[in-house]
C-alpha cells in the first residue's frame, strides 16, 4: 500500500526552512542532553538512599523536559515568522486530521501494528535491562523498568494514595497531554520534521523515528519498544500529513492502559 503525503515543503504560502545534517543532529542532541541532566544530575542526587525516584520528582521532570522542548519549538516557529495562533501555524505544522476513508484504514494499521510491535519488543527490553550498559538504576520507577513486575498502582506510585484521589488523575493527565505529548509533538514532529525533507528526502520521517529513538539514551534499555512508536508517530506527521493524529498515537501508545488502571485504582476496582 502506498500513500501520497499532503504536505512538501512548502507550506502556508511559503518555503519551510531546511536544516543541515549538523544542526539536526545538535536538534536532537541537546534534548537528550538536558533530560539527562535533569535525571541523573538533579533528580538522583536528591534521591533517598535505598528509595525509588518520588512521584513529585517524576512528574516535575516530564514538565520541565518536554517543556524546554515544546518552548524552543515555539520560539523556532515564531522565528520563522508564524504568530503562535493555531490559524496561522496550521498549515506549518501540518495540524490537520487524515480525511477519508482510506487514510483512515492505513491509520489503524499503524497503530495496530506499532502497538504490536511494541508488546513484541518487551522481551527484549527484559534483556537489556539486564544488560551492561543498558541496566537501569535501582531508583528508576516501576513504570519504565522491564525488571519490575508492577501488579498494582501502589507499585508504580508507591507514594501516592490512589484511591479517591481523583486530583491526581487530573494533574497527572494535565501534564502529560501538554507537555509530554503536545510538548514533544510540537518539538519533533510539528517544528522539526518539516525542515528535515533537505538532508533526508522522503525518508525524513525515518530519520526522525532513530534520532527520537537515540535522543532517549537516558533509558536506553527502552530502545527497541521506543523506535517502533517513534517511526509510527513520524509516519503518521510526515507521510500521513497529521501532527494531531501523530500526538493521538503517542497518547495511546504512552498512557491509555496507564489511564485505565489509574481510574480503576481511584474508584477502588483495582
Amino acid at each position: 500500500m502506498t500513500y501520497t503525503p499532503q504536505v512538501s515543503i512548502k507550506s502556508a504560502g511559503r518555503d519551510v526552512p531546511q536544516d543541515s545534517i549538523g544542526r539536526i543532529l545538535f536538534m536532537f542532541l541537546w534534548p537528550a542532553i538536558w533530560y539527562t541532566f535533569l535525571i541523573y544530575g538533579v533528580a538522583a542526587r536528591a534521591i533517598p538512599e535505598g528509595a525509588t525516584v518520588p512521584t513529585w520528582m517524576m512528574l516535575s521532570i516530564v514538565v520541565l523536559g518536554p517543556g524546554a522542548e515544546m518552548l524552543v519549538g515555539l520560539i523556532g516557529l515564531r522565528n520563522e515568522g508564524y504568530a503562535l495562533r493555531l490559524a496561522t501555524l496550521r498549515e506549518r505544522i501540518r495540524w490537520r486530521w487524515p480525511k477519508g476513508r482510506r487514510a483512515w484504514t492505513l491509520a489503524v494499521v499503524v497503530l495496530v501494528l506499532a502497538m504490536a510491535g511494541s508488546e513484541w519488543m518487551g522481551a527484549f527490553h527484559a534483556k537489556l535491562a539486564h544488560t551492561p550498559g543498558f541496566i537501569p538504576p535501582d531508583w528508576w520507577p516501576a513504570l519504565s523498568d522491564p525488571r519490575v513486575e508492577a501488579e498494582s498502582m501502589a507499585d508504580i506510585f508507591p507514594d501516592v494514595e490512589m484511591q479517591g484521589n481523583y486530583l491526581f488523575v487530573l494533574m497527572y493527565t494535565f501534564i502529560s497531554v501538554v507537555f509530554n505529548i503536545f510538548g514533544e509533538g510540537i518539538y519533533y514532529h510539528g517544528y522539526l520534521l518539516p525542515r528535515m525533507r533537505g538532508a533526508f528526502g522522503r525518508w525524513d520521517w525515518v530519520a526522525n523515528g532513530v534520532l527520537f529513538m537515540l535522543k532517549h539514551v537516558y533509558q536506553r534499555w527502552l530502545y527497541p519498544g521506543i523506535l517502533v512508536g517513534s517511526l509510527a508517530f513520524a509516519f503518521a506527521a510526515g507521510p500521513m500529513g497529521s501532527l494531531p493524529l501523530s500526538m493521538l498515537f503517542h497518547w495511546i501508545g504512552n498512557d491509555l492502559f496507564a489511564m485505565i488502571y489509574m481510574i480503576g485504582a481511584v474508584l477502588g476496582l483495582v
